[in-house]
């Protein structure tokens, strides 16, 4: 294909150079584009068919001389031009079917890359069997020579067999000949294996006999460990009851203690209200008789005075109000703690009663649980529910108590602001009728006597007032520890 497109290229280049011989050149055509082939296609077959650049056609060396306008084509420069023609539309067709050619050979290239993956594939299986192929037969190789070795030993084990064998038979025919002798050997043999046989039995008998008692042991054992047990746990839960009774009696010691100390008190301040009451019941009959003596003195006093007197009476009608608010609380407390002494002798009768009833009703089972440790953990367990219920009612009464004190402390305030806010009635209606002053004269008497009271008195009363209230608050602190979290309660 190269030689005669080479040949028609000087052809033309002759024929331009016999048609201008004094033109310039005609440039030569320009190559035709460099095709991409695929990396797979060989060079071999590229090289001749694709060249990279076609040869341009040599220019001529003379400088030609320019043509004239005036000059005409020949019919021979006609007939050239068509047949450079003719070789262009030959070369372009020449160079389309190279080009189908090219397209033809690079779809092969791709078939033939196709076709090395495909075998690169192949040979990877391909090697991945012979792999499993050569452990197959390794594998039946190992397989094979152990079913060998075991036949061998098989062979063998059955040559040892027959050996025996006619050893064997060739002792029974040899004790053919022993036979009455061996007969009186076998007889004994008989007897002997029938006693073996008695005595056998009789020690599985025993055998049995001995694990029966054995499992009644084991049995008995256990029964007696979980009895441990439980009577461990009894102890430690007795223990800790123990515990609680303790705390529970220091508590019940401290409050019969707070208790001797409120009676105590209860009885020096009953001493005192007698003392002042009889004082007072004396200071009233002399205040009396003074009214009755004396009456003629109240008209000679003179009318400055009367301020005075309203004042001194007004402080007296508080000094009463206030003695008699003193007497109903004294009262109230000697109540409650005198409910307070029968509730407690109340509840130990009942508990004492209690005790007796169940003391008798726990009888014994003979089992390994029913024991004396299990009824004193009862009778305990009774006597912690019983002193609780003690401290939970003692609470609620004592409760009760102090709210009626309240309430009492409450009307004695109310009463001592009204008699604040009237200063100025001091007539014999607005006193109480049985234990109020009857005139001015005996208040003026009463206020001469009252100053006899001596501070020393004064000052015992207000020792005895705190030492009551901190005997009170010191019992329901130990009958109520939350008030140790709340005092304002």
């Amino acid at each position: 294909f190269v030689q005669p497109y080479q040949t028609r290229t000087s052809l033309l280049r002759e024929g331009e150079e016999t048609i201008y011989p004094g033109s310039a050149a005609i440039p030569p055509f320009p190559p035709p584009p460099a095709q991409q082939h695929s990396p797979m296609s060989s060079q071999a077959t590229a090289g001749p068919l694709l060249p990279g650049s076609l040869p341009p056609l040599p220019a001529p060396v003379a400088a030609q001389t320019p043509t004239l306008p005036g000059q005409q084509l020949t019919p021979d420069a006609f007939a050239i031009v068509e047949r450079a023609q003719q070789m262009v539309e030959m070369l372009s067709e020449e160079n389309h079917v190279l080009r189908q050619e090219l397209e033809g050979y690079y779809e092969k290239a791709d078939k033939l890359q196709k076709f090395e993956i495909e075998i690169q594939r192949i040979s990877e299986a391909y090697e991945g069997l012979v792999k499993t192929t050569t452990k197959r037969e390794s594998l039946d190789k190992a397989m094979r020579n152990k079913l060998e070795g075991e036949i061998r030993r098989l062979h063998d084990f059955n040559r040892d067999l027959r050996e025996r064998l006619e050893t064997a038979n060739r002792q029974l025919a040899s004790r053919d000949f022993d036979g009455h002798e061996d007969k009186a050997t076998e007889g004994l043999y008989a007897t002997q294996n029938k006693e073996n046989l008695k005595e056998k039995e009789k020690l599985e008998m025993e055998l049995a006999a001995v694990r029966s008692a054995n499992e009644d042991q084991r049995r008995h054992i256990e029964i007696l460990d979980q009895a441990l047990n439980n009577a461990q746990a009894k102890v430690i839960k007795l223990e800790e009851e123990l515990r609680r009774k303790q705390a529970y009696v220091e508590k019940v010691e401290k409050l019969q203690q707070a208790l001797t100390q409120l009676q105590a008190a209860c009885e020096k301040r009953e001493q005192m209200e007698r003392r002042l009451r009889t004082r007072l019941e004396r200071e009233l009959d002399s205040l009396r008789m003074q009214q009755r003596q004396g009456s003629y003195q109240a008209s000679s006093l003179p009318e400055h005075n009367a301020p005075a007197l309203m004042e001194l009476v007004r402080e007296k009608e508080e000094r009463i109000l206030a003695l008699e608010a003193d007497m109903t609380k004294w009262e109230q407390k000697y109540l409650e703690e005198s409910t307070i002494r029968h509730f407690a002798m109340n509840a130990a009768a009942t508990a004492a009663t209690e005790r007796d009833a169940s003391a008798p009703s726990h009888s014994h089972n003979g089992s390994y649980g029913e024991t004396a440790l299990e009824v004193r953990g009862w009778q305990e367990e009774e006597e912690i529910v019983q002193a609780n219920r003690r401290c939970q009612d003692m609470e609620y009464t004592i409760k009760n108590l102090h709210a009626k004190i309240i309430e009492k402390d409450a009307m004695i305030k109310v009463l001592q602001q009204r008699s604040r806010k009237d200063p100025g009635k001091a007539d014999s209606a607005s006193l109480r009728p049985a234990r109020s002053v009857p005139s001015i004269a005996a208040a003026a008497g009463a206020h001469s006597r009252q100053t006899s009271l001596t501070s020393n008195q004064i000052a015992e009363e207000r020792k005895e007032e705190k030492l009551w209230k901190g005997s009170i608050g010191e019992f329901c602190l130990l009958v109520h520890p939350s008030l140790h979290a709340n005092p304002s309660a």
